[in-house]
């Protein structure tokens, strides 16, 4: 089937300093791929460019066969890109309602992916703790899926229990053959649903491969290297 994502050659970086050399990656449909590595790999820059939130300095990255390198985000979302941002992964100054009618959703049907929702639909999101932003954001994607995910340290301040619960809607959108870019730090989460496994240094991929049981182990020792 044709890659959901394409990405070549990507350079991206800040005010002519490139924090992301060159990056190839597809995804296909229902593949979960991990972008892992320590702080400061040029992760999060790579997700911003890929979004269209940071100008592309080279390359291309193309969503469902549509080249988007040079669109605005809002293209990039009606091409079936749906992002979980690590710096601002919903919009603060609005409620939670108002955060899920803004992808023609409810808080009933988010809900369904975190309870708590339910309770905070009045809210400012900007008085939710970072972790139930992300939640937020997270049951925002997933009930208004598209066919592709981007998560930028999607469990990032969470609790265990709502760790495994973002691990299972992840698990569930593969299954309805979303493609799923996680950039996590919580090496054991993204092994347990990941098909593939990417690791960046210093803004470029220097190992990857496919998961199986010796993974956790071997990936484990090359980010401590």
């Amino acid at each position: 089937m044709p890659a959901l994502l394409v990405i070549k050659g990507l350079v991206a970086g800040y005010e002519g300093a490139r924090i992301v050399s060159g990056l190839d990656l597809e995804i296909g449909p229902g593949e979960v791929v991990a972008l892992l590595g320590r702080n400061g790999a040029g992760k999060s820059t790579a997700v911003a460019a890929i979004g269209g939130v940071l100008p592309a300095m080279e390359g291309t990255v193309s969503i469902n066969g549509t080249d988007v390198t040079r669109v605005a985000p809002s293209r990039h979302y009606r091409h079936g890109l749906r992002i979980v941002r690590q710096d601002q992964p919903i919009i603060r100054d609005l409620t939670v309602s108002e955060n899920l009618r803004l992808v023609g959703t409810t808080t009933s049907a988010a809900s369904l992916a975190f309870p708590f929702l339910v309770d905070r639909a009045s809210q400012k999101a900007s008085t939710l703790s970072g972790g139930e932003q992300k939640m937020l954001a997270v049951a925002r994607d997933a009930t208004v899926p598209g066919s592709l995910w981007i998560l930028d340290e999607p469990t990032e301040g969470l609790q265990p229990m709502n760790v495994n619960r973002c691990a299972q809607l992840i698990r569930e959108a593969a299954n309805r053959g979303i493609g799923v870019l996680l950039v996590e730090q919580h090496l054991g989460m993204a092994m347990t649903v990941a098909t593939r496994w990417l690791v960046m240094e210093k803004g470029s991929v220097v190992d990857e491969g496919d998961v199986n049981p010796n993974t956790y182990d071997a990936v484990s020792r090359r980010l401590a290297i």
